[in-house]
């Protein structure tokens, strides 16, 4: 249970969190997660009396992930980049008594800030989910950024950041006050159990049941590292052509760098062996048919949900040294940890797995037991939830163990 002790109201009318997002509604993907964060907020908020408004630049369509929930979803121009946008905002503000703004992804100061508040918001928020990395200020733009952060009217009260690589980010480079700097870890629901691998993933790519899958999946881009997966992969077989049943790699998913990863392909020697088969929506499936998850991102993520849908599936995990997935693989623990772009470093690492999958196994149990333990969506829940109380007049219990930095 989360205590809330509201305070004294000035009018009869409930009280509003107002969530802004940055991405229509029903995306998916990622976006997904944050969608069940709104609502698993708002149903907490709700007991309380207090409502919750989720605005979207476009909703095409009603947010499936808030069916049920106490969320409210509405068409908004929440940028705060112009006046309108402001202007609609605070009209919003007014008309549904809204007490804290809760922002997704947007800079940790902003002038609008200072009208929002103006408008009758006791509390700005700013969850930052934000990859790679940010060139620090010097001279007099360091100065004005200091003081920009120092100053209450415009700074957001509160930065969540999903990682502690994400919380240095903000506060020295963004020079965001560390007082005003909480990490909270991404979440991500447990499966109540283990689902039996039967080869239906195989089946369904078109591959013999018994060969083991080697998954990728994330967008093809080059921040993600494919190409260096792929002649890791390639590498592997070569210098085990006697290794059977035969491996396959999957990588799992569209964009910009498909094209490129097709042409690679074919010139490599096990191009036999590698499937790219672009956007799946049983994605899910194939991951949870894998013997061996992959994550050989060369920039730095801010978290890694991939990572921790992998681990929570009992998946013995590869993965890269960057951003925030230190903080969710302990290597040779949870995981194995390589440099990004070591291709040498990735090829001996799938030789490890392949060669002992015994080990391979007891890795994957050993994360999914760590990883349902640290990663529960209660405790984010908890953190987030105290946090955004300060603008009903909350304790933030429970915050305090979300501080890192």
């Amino acid at each position: 249970m989360y205590l809330l002790f509201l305070m004294p109201k000035m009018s009869d009318r409930p009280e509003t969190l107002l969530c802004i997002t940055n991405f229509p509604s029903s995306v998916g993907y990622a976006w997904d997660h944050i969608e069940r964060l709104f609502g698993r907020v708002a149903d907490h908020l709700a007991t309380h009396g207090i409502n919750t408004i989720v605005a979207y630049p476009k909703v095409e369509e009603p947010p499936r992930t808030l069916d049920g929930t106490a969320a409210r979803a509405v068409e908004l121009n929440g940028t705060l980049t112009s006046s309108a946008s402001v202007e609609a905002v605070k009209i919003l503000i007014r008309r549904e008594n809204v007490k804290t703004v809760y922002l997704t992804d947007r800079p940790a100061v902003s002038l609008a800030y200072a009208r929002l508040r103006r408008a009758g918001v006791r509390h700005v928020v700013v969850h930052d989910r934000t990859s790679g990395v940010r060139t620090a200020p010097r001279g007099a733009k360091r100065m004005l950024k200091w003081i920009m952060g120092r100053t209450p009217m415009m700074v957001a009260d509160t930065v969540i950041a999903v990682s502690d690589y994400v919380a240095r980010r903000q506060i020295e480079v963004g020079l965001v006050p560390a007082s005003r700097v909480v990490r909270v870890h991404n979440a991500v629901r447990v499966p109540n159990d283990i689902a039996v691998v039967d080869g239906g993933a195989q089946r369904a790519l078109g591959v013999s049941p018994e060969r083991p899958l080697i998954v990728s999946a994330s967008r093809a881009s080059r921040e993600k590292g494919i190409p260096h997966l792929m002649r890791a992969f390639d590498a592997f077989l070569r210098d085990n052509q006697d290794i059977s049943p035969r491996p396959v790699l999957v990588c799992v998913g569209d964009g910009p760098q498909l094209a490129e990863l097709r042409v690679l392909k074919e010139t490599l020697g096990t191009r036999d062996d590698i499937l790219l088969p672009g956007y799946r929506p049983d994605a899910s499936e194939i991951i949870q048919g894998a013997a061996i998850v992959v994550v050989p991102s060369v920039w730095q993520e801010a978290f890694g949900n991939a990572v921790l849908e992998a681990m929570l599936r009992a998946k013995p995990v590869v993965a890269t040294r960057v951003g925030g997935i230190p903080e969710i693989i302990e290597d040779g623990v949870t995981g194995i940890l390589v440099t990004p772009g070591d291709e040498r470093a990735l090829t001996d690492a799938l030789r490890q797995l392949l060669r002992d999958p015994t080990r391979a196994r007891a890795l994957g149990m050993t994360a999914r037991k760590h990883a349902a333990a640290r990663f529960t969506t209660e405790r984010q829940l908890r953190q987030v939830a105290a946090v955004l109380e300060r603008g009903f007049g909350g304790p933030c219990s429970g915050v305090r163990d979300a501080f890192t930095v």
